[in-house]
């Protein structure tokens, strides 16, 4: 499972464009990384923050919560996401790492 206390933005830039199969009790769904971008320095953390941003169906309604994720280039994962849009075209969810 990937480490998400050590991950950075980079690691998930290289996945831009991929896509994240979030595993539900009914049928895997499929996101689409869209962009991972930093936050800024924060010296108080480990790390620099950033975050991502994936895009789904236009019927995605998905309440904040973790959910399990995987990615053929990183893995399995379990990532805490919140809806932030939908519209007829597009769900969007965004993950933030600080």
């Amino acid at each position: 499972m990937l480490d998400l206390a050590t991950v950075q933005c980079a690691d998930f830039a290289a996945c831009v464009k991929q896509d994240f199969e979030l595993q539900t009790s009914a049928t895997p769904l499929v996101l689409q990384l869209i962009e991972a971008r930093p936050l800024g320095v924060r010296p108080e953390s480990g790390r620099e923050p950033f975050a991502l941003t994936l895009r789904g169906a236009p019927q995605l309604r998905l309440p904040q919560a973790i959910y399990k994720m995987n990615n053929p280039q990183l893995g399995e994962m379990e990532i805490f996401l919140v809806q932030i849009a939908a519209d007829q075209t597009s769900s969007t969810v965004e993950a933030v790492f600080n």
